[in-house]
């Protein structure tokens, strides 16, 4: 099995919006999440990490 490159977003927890309530109590959909775009997965960190190092390894070897 292979692991995804994509988790879910810690800001939202993979809903792509917060939560929030009415003047009733009831829960409703509230903003869009700005981190991940709305789409509820980013990068996980490991991932971005090793993107990062790629990247300035292939920079540095020329």
């Amino acid at each position: 099995m292979l692991a995804s490159p994509f988790g879910n977003c810690r800001k939202c927890n993979g809903w792509g919006f917060a939560m929030k309530t009415d003047r009733k109590g009831r829960v409703k959909r509230g903003k869009d999440c700005r981190r991940c775009r709305s789409t509820g997965k980013r990068i996980r960190v490991g991932r971005w990490l090793y993107n990062r190092w790629t990247r300035i390894y292939r920079a540095g070897t020329g």
